[in-house]
């Protein structure tokens, strides 16, 4: 994987993550039907939501692991894991 594309995938992991963490100091997390869920008005949705954003910043890092030639193909582990999820 060309180095640009591994900066790219490391920049939106820190980016994604860095989101995170100010949506759970603030409190409020938004969707991307322009509507925001407060911690304190619906706090299943609004853990639901950070878990959900977590898993895409858990598997760039995954993605970015494997470019370096850290781990193995994280592709690779969601077809074994969840077969009825990934089209072949």
């Amino acid at each position: 994987m060309p180095l640009l594309a591994i900066t790219v995938l490391c920049a939106a992991a820190v980016l994604g993550a860095w989101f995170i963490v100010g949506e759970i100091v603030s409190g409020q997390t938004s969707t991307k039907a322009k509507s925001s869920i407060s911690r304190a008005d619906n706090p299943g949705g609004f853990w639901l939501t950070i878990m959900i954003k977590a898993a895409f910043v858990v598997f760039a890092v995954a993605v970015l692991l494997h470019a370096l030639g850290l781990t193995g193909d994280p592709i690779v582990w969601l077809r074994e894991t969840f077969p009825a999820f990934v089209r072949r």
